[in-house]
């Protein structure tokens, strides 16, 4: 009787690792489109992988699967941090965007040009329809340098808001 019932711990031991090998597999197919977009070179990377990690929890806590009693509030704080965090991923459509449109809403849509220097280089311009003289340039400049300044104050704030959050919840976070 003692040996059978090791034969079935044993097997047990045999099965648990078996499934442990399949769900580590599952698990590195589910993060190969997210390692595979990632780079070194910018920040929102880190914060898109990050937001995935988060997105992986959050369906966990939604799902059957855990034991916590409080898995759904779980689920609901994770939403929340990703939320958070998508927009603080991308500061130009969520912030720096915002403020082009209101200054293309009051100067113009900028148009491109390219001016050459004659040296072989080239040098950059941006003209806008509202702004002719040297004065509408000096105040299209200064609401420019102050609403990127606010942009990025709002950005700043969120950001740590949004890892305050995280900071704050994270514990929480486990089954």
């Amino acid at each position: 009787m003692n040996a059978q019932k090791n034969m079935k711990t044993y097997f047990d031991k045999i099965m648990y690792q078996i499934k442990r090998f399949f769900r580590k597999c599952n698990n590195v197919l589910r993060w190969l489109p997210t390692i595979w977009k990632d780079e070194d070179w910018d920040s929102s990377y880190i914060t898109e992988i990050l937001i995935k990690k988060l997105e992986h929890k959050r369906d966990y806590f939604s799902s059957d699967s855990p034991y916590s009693s409080n898995a759904k509030e779980t689920a609901t704080q994770l939403q929340i941090a990703i939320s958070l965090l998508h927009q603080t991923k991308d500061s130009w459509e969520f912030y720096e965007c915002e403020v082009m449109e209101e200054l293309d809403a009051k100067w113009g849509e900028g148009v491109l040009r390219i001016e050459p220097l004659g040296n072989g280089s080239s040098e950059l311009h941006i003209d806008y329809d509202g702004v002719k003289t040297e004065e509408d340039k000096e105040q299209y400049n200064k609401e420019f340098s102050e609403g990127m300044k606010r942009a990025r104050k709002e950005y700043e704030k969120d950001k740590r808001m949004a890892f305050r959050y995280i900071a704050d919840h994270i514990d929480l976070w486990w089954d």
